[in-house]
């Protein structure tokens, strides 16, 4: 005669069944999972945004005149002069004078940034990772990993195409911001009507006694080391679970979701969602469960017809930014994040026979926090031909025999700045030989 199961036999099977499930789940999404009992994270947030494949600074926060005798570098420069925000200097195309006004008290510019390549792949590498070799983690990794490694979507990859972590932790790419409200609720048929796959109520009585069932068990003194350890992680999936539901319930509804940007440039139409990517970055901070996020808005690899591309990619960019900074303060989160924009390159100082521009090595970054303490500042420069000047590294003045800013500069100055520095070097991660640079200094530098 077959032995009837009893009931602590019956919920053990359960158990053991959910936590396969579980672990099933963490490895196919590549969640971590939270440990048992940890609070939502609270501290500082950083996102990247990259404009993927080589934009135009001198038509955008290092602007650029002609030159007599010289090739003509911007078209805009025929009929107008830079524009002046404070003591940024901004080209006066696209949307940039309300931008540069809005903004500008609260970002330091950093010109003649050398990215020593005109190679996308090694100057995305360089420009992200603060390295044009192998083996370093991007920015973003490396904060998540010294800030918030246990919780699940510690570092979330929207957009862009470096996504380096050196084994310090993994990632999550979402395409759609959808993806993050089905994996967070698989039980739900969202392919469909929202409707539920198993009955709610069913779902919520195994939910519960899952929760009962393992507190039950790790009661017990006759566990052994492992069948402890196996339901401790097993704890930790659920918590970890239980905090994507809330991620889930906050999520925006199809009404409040930002919807993809359509807009020409010339003849070509362009598509971005930028907005959605913000929108679901910021989202995904405010639950506490991630603190670094990567955006990315692409196009500007502009071989030709460069002037259109750019006017609209530009405007563009002032508006999603202008989005980002509102939706944070919505959200209560302006107040601890650091948007650092870049890209691969910037573009050559003449335009070729297409009317558009090719890659060329000299670029920009712009660091913003609402309430910059170190705001309205422009750290280095190029000349009037777009080579890089160097500068003096304590003093920032501008020096025939200076320091020729690359990433790297940036990177170590960001690093020391949000305190991750050390973090770095404890992990064999530090970039070596570079100066510091006073970046983020409190005093109101005019621009060189």
């Amino acid at each position: 005669m077959r032995k009837r199961k009893t009931v602590a036999t019956s919920r053990r099977g359960f158990v053991k069944s959910m936590a396969l499930g579980a672990g099933a789940l963490a490895s196919t999404t590549g969640f971590r999972v939270m440990a048992s009992g940890l609070s939502p994270y609270a501290g500082k947030l950083l996102v990247t945004l990259e404009l993927n494949g080589g934009a135009d600074v001198t038509q955008l926060c290092d602007p650029k005149v002609n030159t007599p005798g010289e090739l003509k570098i911007n078209n805009w420069a025929d009929t107008a002069d830079p524009g002046e925000a404070g003591n940024i200097l901004f080209a006066p195309v696209a949307d940039n004078f309300n931008f540069f006004n809005r903004f500008g008290a609260d970002m330091v510019v950093v010109n003649g940034v050398d990215a020593q390549t005109n190679s996308h792949e090694t100057g995305r590498l360089f420009n992200w990772t603060g390295s044009n070799a192998e083996g370093r983690p991007s920015l973003s990794a490396l904060h998540a990993a010294a800030n918030s490694p246990d919780q699940p979507l510690a570092y979330s990859v929207y957009g862009g195409n470096t996504t380096r972590t050196a084994g310090l932790l993994s990632y999550n790419r979402f395409d759609d911001i959808s993806m993050l409200r089905s994996l967070a609720t698989p039980h739900r048929n969202w392919w469909g009507d929202g409707s539920f796959a198993r009955p709610e109520p069913e779902i919520l009585e195994a939910q519960r006694l899952t929760k009962e069932s393992v507190s039950v068990l790790l009661a017990s003194a006759d566990l052994t080391p492992r069948q402890r350890k196996s339901l401790t992680t097993f704890q930790s999936a659920r918590v970890g679970r239980e905090g994507l539901e809330k991620l889930a319930e906050s999520l925006p509804n199809q009404n409040e979701l930002q919807q993809r940007d359509e807009f020409l440039a010339g003849d070509d139409m362009f598509g971005s969602n930028l907005k959605q990517q913000m929108q679901a970055a910021l989202t995904v901070m405010q639950s506490g469960l991630g603190s670094s996020a990567d955006l990315s808005l692409g196009g500007f690899d502009s071989h030709e017809n460069h002037d259109a591309i750019h006017d609209a990619l530009y405007t563009h960019l002032a508006d999603a930014i202008t989005f980002f900074w509102d939706y944070a303060e919505k959200l209560g989160l302006a107040d601890r994040i650091l948007l650092v924009v870049g890209s691969d390159f910037g573009r050559t100082n003449r335009y070729n026979d297409g009317n558009g521009k090719d890659h060329w090595n000299i670029g920009s970054y712009m660091l913003m926090e609402q309430g910059a303490r170190w705001g309205n500042r422009v750290v280095g420069a190029s000349d009037e031909l777009h080579f890089a000047r160097g500068i003096n590294p304590s003093s920032l003045a501008l020096s025939d025999t200076g320091t020729i800013l690359t990433p790297a500069h940036i990177h170590r100055a960001v690093q020391k700045y949000l305190g991750i520095d050390d973090f770095a070097t404890a992990n064999g991660i530090a970039l070596p030989d570079v100066e510091d640079i006073a970046l983020f200094s409190s005093s109101k530098q005019t621009r060189v």
